[in-house]
């Protein structure tokens, strides 16, 4: 997925006063302030009452939503002809500020303050997860490759520890 691309879907968003975070690849990217890799699909918090909603808009933008048995009801996930993809991760406030993904007997969650970071993409200021949650976040599963270069690359730009799993050569 390109930067343009990106960029055209959250302006649709924006424009249809739909409230969103960058998550993932993208939203590493938007805290950074550039693209600094490839990207396979745009990973977004949204408003769990908002999912339908996003999906109606981007069907308009060529989506449709895959068919992913197993995916919680709260992650939703869409496609189009050319192979992109948009993750959306519906959670519900709860009273102290966390975004709970689904039954919070799980504890899935954005905790309190993760959504408060702002990034930029294209000129475009974005909410996003901020730096210290993407680390929290990375640190919770056998890191990828991709993982190592956005963990590096943030923990550089914000003067930050490297998280317990990427302390070690791989």
């Amino acid at each position: 997925m390109e930067i343009e691309q990106v960029i055209t879907l959250c302006r649709a968003f924006e424009a249809a006063q739909l409230g969103f975070w960058i998550d993932g690849g993208w939203g590493v990217d938007a805290l950074l302030g550039a693209p600094t890799r490839p990207h396979t699909d745009l990973d977004l918090a949204v408003a769990r009452d908002d999912l339908s909603a996003f999906q109606r808009l981007l069907e308009l933008q060529g989506y449709a939503r895959a068919d992913r048995p197993g995916d919680p009801d709260w992650n939703w996930v869409l496609r189009n002809t050319d192979g992109m993809q948009v993750d959306l991760h519906g959670f519900v406030l709860d009273a102290h500020g966390n975004g709970i993904l689904g039954d919070t007997a799980n504890n899935e969650m954005y905790p309190a303050g993760a959504l408060d970071g702002m990034g930029e993409l294209g000129g475009m200021t974005l909410r996003c997860i901020a730096a210290p949650f993407v680390l929290q976040f990375r640190n919770g599963f056998d890191p990828r490759v991709v993982d190592h270069h956005d963990v590096t690359m943030l923990c550089n730009r914000f003067d930050l520890p490297l998280p317990s799993r990427f302390r070690h050569p791989r």
